[in-house]
């Protein structure tokens, strides 16, 4: 998949996701193919994999990141177009933390489903919250919008896309 695939993805899958009614979908599938959105059944866990990543963001806990990332991870940072293997990503944010102090995350909302067809297919709950944190450099309090969508695959995270509305005097990524 490309990075203008990932990024049309992000950009698409909440729309995707809402238009879809997929609730109302459930009831009138046929035998031979399933909706195209479903409820996802293992929501509780990944919103709390979910949870447990951005807090091991906040706090430094890239021994426990690791741990959480799938073999096959990768970051898209739409505001960018890069893609990150796990070890990026990690090194990422240990950058961040040299840049900013007080990195948080708002409690997010969260919404998982499982998409059946396409390039989207798979388990995927989609994120918004702010991201807080205060700029070393000039002391400046930042505060982004943070979105992302993210595949759990085997209890692990196996890939985030994500995108942030960028402030003029950010050093964000």
């Amino acid at each position: 998949m490309t990075n203008i695939q990932n990024s049309l993805a992000l950009a698409f899958l909440p729309g995707y996701l809402f238009s879809c009614q997929y609730e109302q979908q459930l009831n009138k599938s046929n035998e031979n193919e399933s909706p195209p959105v479903t409820q996802n059944p293992d929501e509780a866990s990944d919103q709390k994999l979910i949870r447990r990543y951005l807090e091991a963001i906040q706090l430094q806990g890239f021994e426990y990141l690791e741990e959480i990332l799938h073999p096959t991870f990768k970051c898209i940072n739409t505001n960018t177009d890069s893609i990150n293997n796990s070890k990026d990503e990690l090194e990422l944010w240990k950058s961040q933390h040299e840049k900013w102090k007080h990195i948080s995350f708002e409690e997010p909302t969260l919404k998982s489903i499982v998409v059946n067809r396409g390039i989207l297919k798979g388990k995927w709950t989609l994120v918004w919250t702010f991201l807080s944190a205060m700029d070393k450099r000039n002391l400046q309090p930042l505060k982004l919008d943070f979105h992302m969508a993210v595949k759990t695959e085997d209890n692990k995270i196996a890939e985030v896309q994500t995108w942030h509305k960028e402030e003029e005097h950010s050093t964000f990524f």
